[in-house]
């Protein structure tokens, strides 16, 4: 295996800090012990939790990158080719890169976020004005739309029981949970997927509440408005929404005709003038075995370089 390089190591470092959505402080305080030339400012987004700012000279260009990942949290190991490691690509060695570029840079704004796989939090609250860098797995190709998000959960309730009294079909909430679920999939919306269902409490005892949380990604403003009147109108269940962003194209596409809409919703929609770039494919992320190729990772900050110069251009 070759010599771990010094993006490597910080890569490295950085997936070995836990920073499960929520739990953001021990690696954003890790992130400004790397900062030393850079002017720091933390935004608090509530008592426990910050987006750190950090800007060196003058420039109206910014690198934004989350801080946090998804659960399970497991350490890094290195491989002749690849870093393995909850967020490797999703997204630590986007974060590596863009210290890494940054230090090259005597003009340049970074703001790394909180709360990006959950609610957005961090980049909701963000102030910062500018041309934008949104750091996300594009297999290094510059990305100025994406597709919608509408995220949330479905409750139903029934009538706990002994199971051998089970007379209505409404009575068990895990039946009229899965038989909504059912409907929903048969839509064929883009990307419906159901992450986490929980109910009941025994085999023999009926289920007096069940519930799953779904996501879905919308591909157009039809589809969205769609999705979100058929969600309204489901019978027998209650429907919170946590997320509800339509697709998001930037106000600067056009100077970039290529790109192509990015399957996945990012902080590209929280700014004005924004690109999305990084390293890696959406593929991984969020994967048992998450990981980035070593020489995907080396590319990352002349890449970002060309990026913010391109943008420089833009007026």
């Amino acid at each position: 295996m070759d010599t771990v390089t010094d993006i490597e190591q910080l890569l490295i470092d950085l997936i070995n800090v836990p920073s499960t959505s929520g739990n953001e402080i021990p690696v954003a305080e890790f992130i400004e012990s790397q900062l030393d030339d850079f002017r720091i400012h933390r935004q608090y987004v509530d008592e426990n939790r910050f987006n750190i700012l950090a800007q060196k000279g003058k420039s109206d260009i910014w690198f934004v990158v989350h801080m946090d990942t998804v659960p399970p949290f497991f350490s890094a190991h290195v491989t002749s080719d690849k870093i393995v490691g909850r967020g490797a690509i999703d997204n630590k060695g986007n974060l590596a890169g863009a210290i890494f570029a940054a230090r090259q840079m005597r003009d340049i704004n970074m703001l790394f976020t909180v709360g990006e796989e959950q609610d957005f939090i961090g980049a909701k609250q963000a102030t910062i004005k500018g041309k934008v860098v949104v750091m996300e797995p594009t297999n290094l190709k510059i990305r100025t739309a994406q597709c919608g998000v509408i995220a949330g959960k479905i409750v139903a309730k029934g009538d706990q029981k002994h199971s051998s009294l089970l007379a209505a079909s409404n009575e068990n909430a895990i039946h009229v949970l899965v038989d909504v679920l059912g409907k929903l999939e048969h839509r064929r919306w883009h990307h419906f997927n159901v992450g986490i269902i929980k109910g009941g409490v025994a085999a023999n005892v009926v289920a007096g509440s069940a519930e799953a949380e779904f996501s879905v990604r919308p591909q157009n403003r039809a589809e969205f408005s769609e999705i979100l009147k058929t969600i309204r109108k489901l019978r027998h269940v209650e429907v919170e929404i946590i997320n509800r962003m339509p697709p998001f194209e930037s106000g600067i596409a056009r100077w970039y005709p290529a790109s192509k809409p990015t399957p996945f919703f990012s902080e590209l929609a929280f700014f004005k003038k924004a690109v999305i770039f990084g390293a890696g494919d959406i593929a991984q992320a969020h994967t048992p075995t998450e990981f980035i190729y070593r020489a995907d990772l080396k590319k990352i900050p002349s890449g970002l370089v060309a990026v913010a110069r391109s943008l420089e251009a833009i007026h």
